[in-house]
């Protein structure tokens, strides 16, 4: 059928023809082939399903090299063309993936009209890109990384790490300059409350088909400058984009990385209705960059708030704790001079009573010997002759008897004063002196008071060896006292 389409008189100028073989010019080849082309395909659409290993602009006009792998082995190649009618139409329909869309390493599904050219050779005319197509696959794909990461059980492996209270010295990654980038560093150091945070800033690119493995590189390096110095936090962030944009923080390896990491990863990605895998295998995770800078500033006033309720709470009992214990020290002080001089009292009493008794039972005593003795000195002398003999030692005996209890008597009660003056001068304010104190007296009385006296009050000071007359030149209260009574 090929042959067929070839006019023999094509190459007539150029001869070669003989018995034996006959030879087509290459231009009638290309005629050949491109006439079958559009005899089978008949000019209809065809949706092809291949990768971009090259993309280039030249004025209005795309150009593509096509590519179908398979574990590393190149199945197919071929050229792609959107030509500029087609290509305003195609840019307007992917909207803001325009970019992400039409770049190498994508995977897209397009519509294309198959085309052959005698100079270049067969090409694909691309009509149109199914969006729908490549957001499907791009999800189909997170599900498998997602499923993949579970299995391993790297989803919640970061999140079990202990993230300090006050997470101040951050490892950031990402790329510098960029608008998300910005905005966290100026949230971050411009916080109201003046909080200080020590950044040290690792950059990697976060869009493109090298940034999954630039930010690897960088979660290693974070995690080897973790080991020569403290990192309370690795930040990991990218501002907003399109769907596609945010591919790569699906990506299988990046997620392993984070989910190994030894230091907590909080991540700020996209939008805020933006979700990414890398969200589900980090430690925490806020909808945007900003908000990452605000949940760490939130996070150190919520401590401090915490720690200003405590502290509070201890100031409140101390103050409880002293001011029970002032009135603890207040009794104890009112019991200490109290007591003693109680104590002095009811022993005086007791004293004056116990010496009262014992004078008066003596005299009782005494009184009843002498009466007795009279008696029986005057029956003794009117009747000693006519007494028998017994009688005289019976009074005798009595007489002694009387006598050794006098003298019992007399003894006993002799201890007894001396033990109560021995208790009395261990009481009293003699013995007091003799240790140290003095005791100032005004108009003969103690003073207790120091707001009693007035500059220029004599008073009068006992000591140990006697007693002198000073004058008041100053009167200062004892302030802290004071301050207890209130």
């Amino acid at each position: 059928m090929l042959l067929s389409v070839i006019s023999p008189t094509q190459n007539s100028n150029r001869g070669a023809t003989d018995s034996d073989r006959t030879v087509f010019p290459l231009s009638g080849i290309a005629r050949a082939v491109g006439k079958m082309l559009d005899d089978r395909t008949g000019g209809r659409l065809f949706w092809v399903r291949a990768e971009i290993s090259q993309c280039s602009f030249s004025g209005k006009h795309c150009y593509l090299d096509l590519v179908e792998e398979d574990e590393g082995t190149r199945l197919a190649q071929f050229r792609g063309t959107i030509w500029g009618s087609r290509l305003a139409s195609i840019r307007k329909d992917l909207g803001g993936e325009f970019d992400e869309v039409l770049k190498p390493g994508r995977e897209i599904v397009f519509s294309a009209h198959m085309a052959f050219h005698a100079v270049y050779g067969f090409s694909l005319n691309i009509q149109s890109i199914d969006l729908d197509a490549l957001l499907g696959e791009m999800e189909r794909r997170r599900k498998e990384t997602f499923d993949a990461l579970k299995k391993e059980g790297a989803i919640g492996r970061n999140a079990r790490l202990t993230l300090v209270e006050v997470p101040q010295r951050i490892v950031l990654i990402g790329s510098g300059g960029t608008a998300g980038h910005t905005d966290f560093l100026a949230h971050l150091r411009n916080n109201p409350y003046g909080y200080a945070f020590d950044v040290g800033c690792l950059d990697a690119p976060v869009q493109g088909a090298k940034a999954a493995g630039a930010l690897v590189q960088a979660l290693h390096r974070a995690g080897r400058a973790a080991m020569r110095t403290p990192v309370d936090a690795v930040v990991l962030l990218r501002g907003g984009g399109a769907k596609l944009d945010l591919d790569i923080f699906n990506d299988l390896t990046l997620c392993r990385a984070i989910a190994a990491m030894d230091i907590p990863v909080i991540t700020g990605i996209g939008h805020e209705t933006d979700s990414t895998l890398v969200d589900f295998v980090a430690h925490s995770h806020c909808k945007t960059p900003t908000a990452v800078a605000d949940w760490l500033v939130d996070r150190m006033a919520s401590f401090e708030s915490s720690v200003g309720r405590e502290g509070r709470a201890v100031a409140a009992e101390c103050r409880a704790q002293l001011s029970e214990q002032s009135g603890w020290l207040q009794g104890m002080q009112s019991l200490l001079v109290e007591r003693p001089s109680s104590f002095l009292r009811r022993e005086r009493g007791e004293l004056y009573n116990g010496a009262n008794a014992i004078v008066r039972r003596t005299r009782t005593s005494m009184s009843i010997s002498q009466e007795a003795l009279v008696r029986l000195q005057a029956e003794w002398t009117t009747g000693v002759a006519q007494l028998p003999k017994q009688w005289k030692n019976a009074l005798e005996e009595v007489e002694s008897t009387i006598q050794r209890e006098a003298l019992r008597q007399l003894k006993q009660q002799e201890e007894r004063m001396a033990a109560m003056k021995s208790t009395l001068s261990l009481l009293g304010p003699g013995a007091t002196l003799k240790r140290g104190f003095s005791i100032t007296r005004l108009d003969g009385k103690s003073i207790r008071d120091v707001s009693v006296l007035i500059p220029g009050m004599e008073v009068e000071t006992e000591l140990e060896s006697g007693t002198f007359i000073s004058q008041v030149k100053q009167v200062s209260p004892d302030q802290k006292g004071k301050a207890d009574k209130t």
